[in-house]
């Protein structure tokens, strides 16, 4: 009987096909190691535990690629304990292109691109995970920046719609104020125009109360604690904002340039430490030179409104500024019950000053009769050029008999001034009093008194008569 000899290849593998079925295996692992290498900052391996089998990283970020060889990859996840989604390095279900926030070697972190399979063993069972990431750090604060950005430009927005649905922009700056402070979570903030260099406290003219807004932050001593701050900058400190940490807050200083009035300084301030950034500072800065805008617009209508009621020759009331400064107080004069007296007084041969002296000294002698006249009443009267050689006086409270008096001495003395030569002008002075039974307007005032001084004139001058003829109310 012809016998075969059993073989034994049915029953294990010769070493040699076991050789090659490694290197089959090493080598898929090289070329997919090498595709991946060509799109991917990182590429990783976990077993089922979730640590690294497999690591290697590129300067994205920054890791050994032996380091992380047995280390959880929880490891690399910031907050993994509350973040809803699932560890990629746990993962038993694919993930394709998800965010994912991952630790760098020197403790930041980058945003990566996450693609992850689970790996399977042979009889089905969860083996790891295999995956890659691609950083996309750059993208994101891109488009962080552009957010920013754009909020920054709605607040703004918002802020100037606010203020410009005001008839007048600086009544718009409250409500843009505290519009800016809920946008940006502060819980207090103060604007105040700083008072220029020289001005008493008293004196308002020309000038924008300190104060602008102040929003309350419910801490009246820390309030006044920031709001001495502000007042303390001054010139020494920069127009740059600045972020100040204060008694457990966080405060952003910053100052603006005012062209034609002093220069505007706001605080905002929010509770706990390291919670405003630069750009939170940034767009403080911005919201403020739109207010500044509004201030020194402001301050350019009350420079207009007052040259508008100033003579700019002598720096007196002009006709309108004068007429509509006594009716400002005859309400008063009229709950008081007392006269005041108007005197309209007109310069006797002014022409020949001009012709004799040329215009410049004319306007000389106007601007010297004007002083003249200031100083020769009381702080509570009112001075003012009607016109031409024409000056009104408003002696307030005084009856004609005490105005008389003083018309009495202006025509007797006249006016000592001093061009090339010494010159003395005389005056025409008439009278109107009004009493506070008659209801009388300024208007008519100027209209008597300014009819007797032209009687005096022609009659002569340096004389002064009264109007007897009062309006009825």
């Amino acid at each position: 009987m012809n016998t075969t000899p059993s073989s034994s290849a049915s029953e294990s593998p010769m070493p040699e096909q076991d050789g090659k079925l490694m290197d089959a295996l090493l080598a898929s692992r090289r070329r997919w190691k090498s595709l991946a290498q060509l799109v991917a900052d990182f590429i990783f391996e976990t077993d089922t535990e979730g640590n690294f089998t497999f690591f290697e990283a590129g300067p994205a970020l920054g890791w050994n690629d032996q380091e992380l060889i047995g280390e959880p990859g929880r490891r690399l996840l910031p907050f993994i304990n509350s973040t809803p989604t699932p560890d990629p390095f746990l993962t038993h279900s694919v993930i394709r292109s998800r965010r994912c926030w991952i630790k760098r070697v020197d403790g930041s972190f980058g945003c990566m691109l996450i693609y992850a399979m689970p790996l399977q063993s042979p009889t089905g069972q969860h083996a790891g995970v295999r995956g890659l990431g691609i950083d996309v750090s750059a993208e994101v604060s891109a488009n962080a920046d552009l957010a920013v950005s754009r909020l920054h430009s709605e607040i703004v927005r918002r802020i100037t719609a606010t203020m410009r649905s005001r008839a007048l922009s600086r009544l718009g700056i409250p409500p843009a104020f505290d519009e800016l402070a809920a946008l940006l979570g502060a819980c207090g903030g103060i604007l105040i125009s700083e008072r220029p260099e020289g001005k008493a406290d008293n004196d308002e003219e020309d000038f924008e109360d300190e104060i602008v807004h102040h929003l309350s932050s419910g801490n009246q001593d820390f309030d006044s604690q920031i709001e001495k701050l502000l007042r303390q900058m001054d010139g020494s400190v920069s127009f740059e904002p600045v972020i100040k940490q204060i008694d457990g807050h966080d405060v952003i200083f910053c100052r603006s340039r005012v062209r034609y009035n002093a220069p505007a300084a706001m605080a905002l301030w929010r509770n706990n430490l390291g919670v405003w950034s630069q750009d939170d500072a940034n767009l403080a800065d911005a919201a403020l030179a739109t207010f500044a805008s509004a201030l020194e617009m402001s301050a350019l209508n009350r420079a207009l409104a007052r040259n508008a009621r100033f003579d700019p020759l002598t720096g007196m009331l002009n006709r309108d500024g004068l007429i509509a400064e006594i009716t400002r107080r005859l309400p008063r004069l009229d709950r008081e019950r007392l006269s005041g007296t108007l005197l309209v007084i007109g310069l006797d041969r002014f022409s020949e000053i001009n012709t004799r002296f040329g215009f410049e000294a004319g306007d000389s002698a106007l601007q010297q009769v004007a002083s003249y006249l200031r100083d020769a009443i009381r702080p509570t009267d009112l001075a003012g050029r009607l016109g031409g050689d024409i000056f009104g006086l408003w002696l307030d409270g005084a009856d004609h008999f005490v105005a008389a008096e003083r018309a009495e001495a202006f025509c007797q003395h006249g006016a000592a001034i001093f061009l090339s030569e010494a010159v003395t002008l005389t005056f025409s002075v008439g009278l109107a009093a009004r009493n506070w039974e008659t209801g009388e307007s300024v208007e008519s005032l100027i209209d008597r008194a300014s009819f007797a001084m032209r009687s005096v004139k022609l009659a002569g001058g340096a004389r002064w008569h009264t109007s007897l003829e009062e309006s009825s109310p």
